[in-house]
């Protein structure tokens, strides 16, 4: 293939995917995955928006109005997000949020039931009632030292990535 046209393959494969940032977040939460009768539909519907003078290609200025326009319909979106998130937070409905509406709305601290006995059933290996320091830190070096690949004693920057991922 032409390099001219993987460029343009690119910038359509860009194109088509600008309209869609928008419903990025959506897109994530329903975790489906496209046909590709579907990606093939999609590819063409934003291509055909983006086409605006109908001509069957993309000039740059065309990509550059459809970038334009879906940073304008994400900004819409997110406004609208964000005025519904405030509406909800508004309890009192005076148009402002006072510190403990704010405070409502944050995440709760939850005690975590029988957490004593589980840690000292899970990390009480000599099993006598009680966790030592070598027993504590056991699990934990064991962790890092199966992602400490390379045997160096610290974990470097893709070391930790893997150790992400693998979370």
């Amino acid at each position: 293939m032409p390099h001219s046209f993987i460029r343009v393959a690119a910038l359509i494969a860009a194109a088509a995917a600008v309209p869609t940032m928008a419903n990025a977040q959506s897109a994530q939460l329903n975790q489906k995955t496209p046909t590709r009768a579907e990606l093939q539909s999609t590819a063409g519907s934003n291509f055909s928006t983006a086409d605006s003078n109908k001509d069957g290609f993309l000039s740059s200025a065309e990509i550059d109005a459809a970038a334009v326009r879906a940073q304008q319909q994400a900004q819409q979106t997110l406004a609208a997000r964000m005025s519904q998130e405030f509406t909800k937070l508004d309890t009192d409905k005076n148009g402002q949020l006072s510190l403990a509406e704010f405070r409502a709305a944050g995440p709760t601290v939850r005690p975590t039931p029988n957490v004593g006995a589980t840690t000292v059933q899970r990390l009480d290996s000599n099993k006598d009632g009680k966790i030592s320091l070598d027993e504590y830190r056991k699990p934990m070096l064991a962790t890092f030292d199966r992602f400490d690949t390379n045997k160096n004693g610290t974990l470097e920057a893709a070391e930790q990535a893997a150790a992400q991922q693998k979370r």
